[in-house]
């Protein structure tokens, strides 16, 4: 080999050797992306770091509010003051809710929870306190306390037992000031002082009470049990040595305002008129045609004319020819009638109002003397095509024009749906002459009045043509 080809053959090698040399692009990302997950990895533990140093500071902050909490129900110098309660406080930015729990313990360890009774007399009182705040991790528990608080003195006489009265309101939460009166009816003694009203659960209590059986009655400023009674009671038997509950539905009454069948001043209305007010609870009945009606708000009420009973499971029995949506759809003289339609419901929550209009039928009687009173009595079995039965009996009865002197009138009477046998007489409920078919008119039907109408009797039906 020449010098001059040695030569090239050094110098073709040192310059790749030269184009071998630096990082290439690909080095370059991956060292980037190791970068990045190392920094990821790093933001994301100091980030943890500062959440669980923030979560522990919260957490002794919370801490020192169960402390104070605890603290503060020692301090009570009546443990019949310290009630169930929750509250927000917030601090540094941070929102914390201190909930305090109060339940009245037996002598055997049991709880007496408001409202529930058949156990051992009240020993002492159990409190728990917890704490939590908004921003607290979701493996981090809640700071729970406890402490137990007894009376300064007996509280209880093991010869005696204790009255615990509970009253809640529509919502399922406590009535608050609602005073009770406990008074014996067999056995059993006047109490020396009648219990204090309701704490904000709706919690009462008589205490070391003769054994005996006791009437508890409720009372408070425009509030209604839930068997529509402003004045709500029921009868508890006490034993010696026990603690028996008395519970009650009681809260502010929802006022419905109601027209019955129509607001004409020439409407006469029975003196003993009844309404039906139906809702899944049960149902209650109003007599008279007050204008508005106080009612307990279980939210809602159907309105119906009369005095409606369902029907047995069978289907048999009730009377249902009062409620409109009971009727079916049939032909009647030649006219073709749609099925009856439900009232709307009225809506019922605590002092709350609504208005409606309480369907009826209403009829004419012409040539009624001015003297003579009306009566009209229900017709148990259906009249006309599509009309149910009714087999409780209703008498309902109308007032007299006049107290004396001669004369007729013509009166519109408002009665509830269904077939009614119609009499006039001299005394109220008189049932001795029947108002001739020729002097009844009824003013609500569509069909022809053939269908309607007979020797005294008439069928109010409330189905319309379609």
């Amino acid at each position: 080999m020449s010098r001059r080809e040695f030569a090239h053959r050094v110098r073709g090698t040192s310059g790749q050797q030269q184009r071998d040399d630096g990082v290439s692009i690909i080095e370059v990302l991956a060292a980037t992306l190791i970068f990045l997950v190392l920094s990821v990895g790093v933001a994301q533990a100091t980030v943890t770091a500062i959440r669980l140093s923030s979560d522990q500071r919260a957490r002794v902050t919370a801490l020192s509010l169960a402390a104070t909490e605890i603290d503060k129900v020692r301090a009570y110098t009546d443990v019949f003051a310290i009630d169930s309660e929750s509250r927000n406080v917030t601090i540094d930015g941070s929102r914390y809710t201190v909930e305090r729990i109060t339940e009245w313990v037996s002598s055997t360890g049991l709880d007496i929870p408001c409202g529930a009774g058949g156990t051992g007399n009240m020993q002492y009182k159990r409190i728990n306190v917890r704490v939590t705040w908004d921003t607290r991790l979701p493996n981090t528990k809640l700071v729970s306390s406890d402490t137990v608080l007894a009376p300064d003195g007996r509280i209880n006489d093991p010869t005696r037992g204790t009255i615990m009265v509970s009253v809640k309101g529509a919502a399922g939460t406590g009535s608050v000031g609602v005073a009770v009166t406990i008074t014996p009816t067999s056995g059993g003694a006047s109490l020396d002082a009648q219990p204090a009203g309701t704490n904000a659960q709706g919690c009462t209590y008589a205490l070391k009470v003769v054994p005996g059986t006791y009437s508890v009655t409720l009372s408070k400023s425009g509030y209604i049990g839930s068997t529509q009674s402003t004045s709500p009671s029921q009868s508890v038997t006490v034993t010696a040595g026990s603690t028996v509950s008395a519970p009650f539905d009681f809260d502010n009454a929802a006022t419905l305002g109601l027209i019955y069948g129509s607001s004409s001043g020439s409407n006469r209305y029975a003196t003993n008129n009844e309404t039906t007010f139906v809702n899944t609870y049960g149902t209650f009945y109003q007599t008279g045609t007050a204008s508005t009606v106080k009612l307990y708000p279980f939210g809602g009420y159907t309105a119906i004319a009369g005095h409606y009973i369902a029907p047995d499971a069978d289907g048999t029995g009730g009377c249902r020819a009062v409620d409109p949506s009971e009727w079916t759809a049939a032909t009647v003289g030649g006219t073709g009638l749609a099925a009856g339609v439900a009232a709307d419901p009225l809506p019922a929550n605590p002092s709350g109002t609504a208005s409606g209009t309480v369907r009826m039928g209403i009829v004419q009687v012409k040539s009624v003397p001015l003297t003579s009173y009306v009566t009209a009595v229900s017709v148990s079995s259906p009249v006309v095509s599509g009309q149910p039965s009714c087999t409780v009996g209703m008498t309902y009865t109308f007032a007299r024009e006049a107290t004396s002197g001669s004369g007729n009138s013509n009166r519109n009477l408002v009665l509830p749906f269904g077939t009614w046998r119609l009499y006039y007489g001299n005394s109220s409920g008189s049932t001795t002459t029947a108002i001739a078919a020729a002097n009844i008119a009824p003013q609500t039907n569509v069909a022809p009045p053939a269908s309607y109408v007979s020797a005294g009797v008439v069928t109010l039906d409330p189905r319309t043509a379609g």
